[in-house]
């Protein structure tokens, strides 16, 4: 592996959203999802058992009403119902090369939070990353 390329893009993380207020930092990236030209922010969540795709973001790429696997998620916003899709993302480079990827996301109608989530099962599983903190970079590349 010595020699090989690591990672193919960087981009700087945020470590709040903007639009809401916590006391913890967090690690807050800019992604695309499926066919939609425009950006959002996504919370890398390496402890979620599956990325969770917020319902503006889902309304909007019409995946309502997909068939996908019916499961209960328990986060801590309380045990929710919904379907596992998958789903093409884009991580958004600040330095190099974006990565398209495709991932597992949990969507229902009833998620409380317009957040994203990125979680490990089914997406970051899938590919490299790497964080410096120092810098607030988030490294990424296919696995």
């Amino acid at each position: 592996m010595l020699g090989d390329r690591f990672v193919q893009g960087r981009s700087k993380f945020s470590d709040h959203d903007p639009a809401r207020t916590e006391p913890v930092p967090k690690i807050y990236i800019r992604v695309r999802f499926g066919h939609l030209a425009e950006g959002s922010i996504a919370q890398v969540d390496t402890g979620a058992a599956w990325s969770v795709l917020a319902p503006r973001l889902a309304e909007k790429l019409g995946v309502y009403g997909q068939l996908g696997q019916r499961v209960k998620l328990s986060t801590r916003f309380g045990v929710h119902e919904g379907h596992l899709i998958r789903l093409s993302v884009t991580l958004v480079a600040d330095e190099g090369d974006d990565l398209e990827t495709e991932g597992t996301f949990f969507v229902t109608r009833d998620w409380p939070s317009n957040v994203s989530f990125l979680g490990y099962s089914g997406l970051l599983a899938n590919i490299r990353f790497a964080v410096d903190p120092q810098s607030n970079d988030f490294y990424f590349g296919d696995s």
